[in-house]
């Protein structure tokens, strides 16, 4: 994301060097400095809010603040949750796990990769795939299970609550 502070300078004044700050909800986001541009690599919910900038004379004689701008950062994908099936998974079962997110509408092209971790170890590493599958499943498959789901470059990942698939024993 990249904020500007766009100001119209007097032509008779062109030699003047000025120094810009940038604000967020009153709070400074970065101090002042000659660059009459803000940017944040990696944008996160957190970054929403009213920006204003503030411009000044080297001299500190003038000083201007801009009106406020409001700046939405949107989620880019849910947070996921882990869902399995069937509800009650008994040894010898199929057992699907899936990790369910929703990716905003504006970034359908945007690709999500998924891995899956058993008692905090992986099982099933970065694929683009939203579902781990068990084809007999074993007491040993038992566990507390999490999916964790990241862009392509790592921008943006998050993970899921635990939840405890019991694999019952037949008798």
């Amino acid at each position: 994301m990249t904020v500007r502070c766009d100001i119209r300078l007097d032509p008779l004044r062109g030699g003047t060097e000025l120094h810009f700050a940038f604000y967020r909800d009153g709070r400074t986001v970065r101090g002042y400095n000659v660059s009459d541009t803000y940017r944040v690599r990696s944008s996160q919910l957190e970054d929403s809010g009213n920006y204003t900038c503030e411009v000044r004379t080297r001299s500190d004689t003038v000083r201007k603040m801009s009106d406020g701008l409001y700046i939405q950062i949107y989620e880019l994908f849910s947070l996921p949750k882990i869902k399995v099936t069937p509800s009650r998974v008994i040894e010898g079962d199929e057992m699907t796990v899936r990790c369910d997110t929703r990716l905003d509408p504006l970034r359908g092209g945007t690709e999500l990769y998924f891995a899956f971790y058993r008692d905090r170890r992986i099982v099933w590493g970065y694929n683009v795939s939203d579902t781990y599958r068990v084809r007999s499943s074993q007491l040993e498959d038992s566990g507390n299970y999490t999916c964790d789901v990241r862009t392509a470059f790592d921008t943006v990942r998050k993970m899921s609550d635990e939840i405890y698939i019991q694999i019952t024993q037949i008798h």
